[in-house]
């Protein structure tokens, strides 16, 4: 693709895991590593990570694979970072020391805050502005209660003492000791702090939120130039040539390059994107979530690109939660049966087992606020490979309803969905994904689809290749799922599904 040698290093920091993938510069792989990263609940709906560990991981992930490659720091050409959004680090500007956990996407603390905004009348403006649902999901609720919660946080982050920043940011910033304080487009879309049409931070939703304009970092594009890293921080000098959210670099790595085109990513939550076209979209359905997908300044026949996303929060996190209860043993996979959903179609929702898993909410379109897990119908003769099929169920139903919601803001039916994340390797869960929503499902041999998209992207903003030559390489179909199940049993699962749903949310004194 280019005569100009150098790998390029890209990371996918996530809920679980740092990942780093080094590329040579026809995108092919030469060395993976991943390190852990530990999440803490310290109360029931709040998720924390350490800063330190999420910069330790990722450093250390990055090490690992420039070994594997062969590499040093000299052969770098490029870094792109993808990583979790939403989730958000506040640091000292002199110090450089987290002032508190990161909180997580996953966390639902501000739940009480968005109800209160909800109620005086604010939901309506905050969703015009920022395509997104007044959700404690979205960062600018818990930042707010964050810098009411530590003493003197307020006004040290508006005499710019305090920093703000999503992992990318915060990652940035360490890898360049502190000369770069900036985010792009796509990740601060999903603080409800910026405006989605002017592609900048609105100063009527920091008002409303009590978030002090100079604790923000600067916009830049999703790739170019965007920093320089330090060899005393990370061990060698290279260009940070892009940065952007995992959902919305997973896009780009499935090659969903054109309207209409959408991905499934399955990892710790389930996120379906649908690219939406180069403005932000004009009709978008209620429980959907619209976004900035990419901001490409410079690029021809690219610059921005939107999307519609449906959200749920629990999918891989589900099978966590089921070994932590000891109904899996570790390393095992729940697997929904073959005949499964047939048998919930016929016995209907009057008799179990039914799991509605929303251990963090519920996400697109119904986004119950509820942090727990419901079983119904449990029988003295149940088993834990009830329970355990009865949650991957739940998964899937959740997704189904994802996918028909992203559907009514699309023209035309998804001709198929590309598949990517740990949970895209549990055969049993894409069937049922495809039989409940109806969809064809295509799982494309590449792995590592984030950090592909990571790397593409940074070797964009660095100028190691253009869009042409990207496209020109090859991109294998690889396994499709098609739904087999026939219309009336789908229609009849999908009914009893809702009303197991509609008893959970009022169980939980959902509206």
């Amino acid at each position: 693709m280019s005569a100009r040698p150098g790998i390029v290093l890209a990371v996918d920091q996530g809920s679980s895991s740092s990942r780093c993938l080094a590329l040579d510069p026809a995108l092919r792989p030469l060395g993976l590593a991943s390190r852990p990263v530990t999440s803490t609940f310290p109360r029931p709906g709040w998720v924390e990570h350490d800063p330190a560990e999420l910069l330790a991981s990722v450093l250390g992930a990055v090490a690992d694979a420039l070994g594997q490659s062969g590499a040093g720091w000299a052969d770098v050409a490029a870094i792109g970072l993808a990583a979790q959004t939403e989730t958000f680090v506040v640091w000292e500007r002199a110090s450089g020391r987290p002032v508190y956990p990161a909180i997580s996407w996953r966390d639902g603390r501000a739940a009480g805050r968005c109800d209160e905004l909800r109620r005086a009348g604010h939901e309506p403006g905050i969703r015009e502005r920022t395509g997104l649902p007044l959700q404690p999901a979205f960062t600018a609720a818990k930042l707010s209660w964050l810098l009411g919660e530590l003493p003197g946080a307020r006004r040290r982050a508006a005499a710019g003492d305090l920093l703000f920043g999503d992992v990318n940011c915060w990652l940035t910033w360490n890898l360049s000791a502190g000369r770069a304080h900036v985010t792009e487009p796509s990740m601060a879309a999903r603080t409800m702090l910026f405006s989605l049409s002017g592609s900048a931070w609105d100063p009527e939703l920091l008002e409303l939120f009590g978030v002090p304009a100079a604790m923000l970092p600067s916009v830049t594009g999703t790739a170019g130039r965007l920093a320089v890293t330090d060899p005393g921080a990370c061990g060698g000098r290279a260009v940070i040539g892009a940065s952007a959210g995992d959902q919305q670099a997973a896009l780009f790595g499935q090659r969903c390059w054109s309207a209409g085109m959408a991905k499934l990513t399955l990892g710790t939550g389930a996120f379906l994107w649908c690219h939406a076209g180069a403005a932000p979209p004009a009709r978008v359905p209620d429980g959907v979530v619209s976004s900035c997908a990419w901001r490409l300044d410079g690029v021809p026949d690219m610059g921005a690109a939107y999307a519609l996303e449906g959200f749920v929060p629990n999918a891989g996190g589900v099978t966590a939660w089921l070994r932590r209860l000891g109904v899996l043993a570790d390393g095992r996979w729940p697997v929904i049966r073959d005949g499964a959903i047939g048998d919930a179609a016929r016995r209907g929702a009057s008799a179990g087992p039914w799991c509605v898993p929303a251990l963090f909410g519920l996400g697109t379109p119904r986004w119950g606020a509820q942090s727990r897990a419901d079983l119904f119908g449990l029988t003295a003769a149940s088993t834990p490979a009830d329970v355990a099929e009865a949650a991957l169920l739940g998964v899937a139903f959740q997704v189904a309803d994802a996918i028909d919601a992203v559907a009514q803001g699309i023209s035309q039916p998804f001709r198929s969905i590309r598949l990517d994340g740990a949970m895209s390797r549990n055969d049993s869960l894409l069937r049922a994904i495809a039989d409940l929503s109806g969809t064809v499902l295509e799982r494309p041999p590449a792995g590592e689809v984030t950090a592909l998209g990571a790397g593409a992207l940074a070797g964009l903003g660095a100028g190691l290749w253009d869009l042409d030559a990207l496209g020109r390489l090859a991109f294998p179909a690889g396994d499709v799922v098609r739904p087999a199940l026939p219309a009336g049993a789908r229609a009849a699962a999908r009914a009893a599904w809702q009303e197991v749903l509609s008893r959970s949310l009022a169980a939980g004194g959902a509206p």
